[in-house]
């Protein structure tokens, strides 16, 4: 009778852990989905001068994924798109809907390697204003024109590095820019002293690898930094 005993809750145990390995192994759906933090500077009340950025545009050739569960194997895999994804970040709107299968469970690290920019296209377009006076706004455009790397350890709505995934609960991924991160040391002299080109009809103010590099150089060693990667 003992060892009938012993030998039923050897298989309960066995069954429950199968069980478990299982359900790890079952997929949580998240979608990919972009956004950006605004960026917004007054100076000089009485010129009224204010300087903005409240576009951004983001060109993604791949994701890599690599994922540390507290139960349950590590999860990683790579998603290269056949054409690269092209992301208003400011509205959202992307080229394409993208979700992925993902194991559920409790992740105690995510990190996200992204390959943003192609040849043709840069990386990271910004574009805002600088309202210099009460007659004259001037277009401000900042490009990334490299093709970048940019590795991002991913955290959830709260700030922390915990993420858990549910199969019944659909999940998102937020691909974020903080532009006020990427601008903090930026002050509205670089722009009353840049130089201006014409761009799309307009006199612009542009700042990337060839204009304004003095400006360029100090935002661009921000630039990853400036993005994070938000799982809910």
């Amino acid at each position: 009778m003992k060892k009938t005993l012993f030998l039923s809750c050897i298989i309960c145990i066995a069954v429950s852990t199968a069980c478990e390995k299982n359900e790890l192994k079952l997929p949580a759906e998240v979608q990919l989905a972009f956004d950006m933090n605004t960026f917004d500077m007054q100076e000089n009340a009485k010129a009224g001068q204010q300087f903005t950025i409240n576009e951004a545009y983001l060109v993604l050739g791949s994701l890599e994924f690599d994922g540390e569960r507290e139960q349950g194997e590590d999860y990683f895999f790579t998603s290269n798109f056949d054409e690269p994804l092209q992301a208003e970040m400011h509205t959202g709107n992307s080229s394409r809907t993208v979700s992925f299968d993902i194991p559920q469970g409790v992740y105690k690290r995510i990190e996200l390697n992204l390959s943003v920019g192609t040849e043709s296209s840069p990386a990271i377009m910004l574009r805002g204003s600088f309202h210099k006076g009460p007659l004259e706004d001037v277009p401000v455009v900042f490009e990334y024109p490299f093709r970048e790397e940019i590795r991002v350890r991913a955290m959830n709505r709260e700030g922390n590095r915990q993420v858990v995934l549910t199969k019944d609960v659909p999940g998102k991924a937020t691909i974020l820019l903080d532009a006020p991160f990427m601008f903090q040391l930026f002050s509205m002299g670089m722009l009353i002293n840049a130089d201006r080109f014409q761009f799309e009809g307009e006199e612009t103010i542009i700042i990337n690898s060839d204009k304004n590099t003095d400006i360029f150089s100090v935002l661009a060693t921000r630039l990853d930094r400036s993005v994070q990667v938000i799982f809910e």
